[in-house]
Parts: C-alpha cells; sequence; structure tokens
C-alpha cells in the first residue's frame, strides 16, 4: 500500500493533468505557493486537513479513493454526482431535482 502522502500526490497529479492545468496555474487557482503545489506531488508534504479538503473538492475527488486506495470504489457518474450534490445550495439543489424530473418524463411521453 501507498504512503498516504504518496497516495495523495499521485491523486493530485493525475486530477491535474486530467484538467490540463500547469502546477502554476493549480497554485494559482488555490492561491498557494508553486513549491507547495510541487512538494505535494513529490510527495515532500502532506496538505493540511483545509487544503486536503479544496483541493478534492476542486477536482471533485473521493476523499475514501486517496484515504483508501486498496478498496475498490469504483468512481462512477453517481459518485461524482452525490460528490457535487453535498456541494449545493437549496435552490441549486431544486433546479437538479426539477432537471431531473423533466428529463424523466420526456422518456415516458
Amino acid at each position: 500500500m501507498a504512503a498516504p502522502q504518496k497516495q495523495f500526490g499521485i491523486a493530485l497529479k493525475n486530477a491535474r493533468n486530467e484538467k490540463n492545468l500547469t502546477q502554476a496555474e493549480l497554485a494559482e487557482v488555490l492561491d498557494i505557493s508553486l513549491p507547495y503545489i510541487k512538494d505535494l506531488e513529490r510527495f515532500k508534504n502532506n496538505p493540511s486537513y483545509e487544503m486536503f479538503k479544496r483541493i478534492i473538492r476542486y477536482f471533485n475527488l473521493s476523499a475514501d479513493a486517496i484515504i483508501y486506495p486498496e478498496k475498490d470504489l469504483s468512481d462512477d457518474t453517481l459518485q461524482k454526482l452525490e460528490r457535487l450534490l453535498t456541494r449545493c445550495n437549496e435552490q441549486q439543489l431544486s433546479v437538479v431535482l426539477a432537471t431531473a424530473e423533466a428529463l424523466l418524463a420526456m422518456e415516458d411521453a
């Protein structure tokens, strides 16, 4: 099993690359230093809880997949949607609900 900081560094680098962001661009987006991002990706530093939370929310990553890499936590569409929904306020949730209901009604028509 990979050490926690190694697992986080790998996940961070993969997520950053998937969004086609450079380390400098990510550092700017998250308002942190470039050396800090580099250290995280090279397994030389652990993020604080707040930074861990900001990064996984920014990339919509599963914290469980990082913390428990040995478990089979297939990251399907439903799990991604659930993580996004936890970030919505009541008004946004109402829009998502209405949209889902409208999509399903179209199938019934």
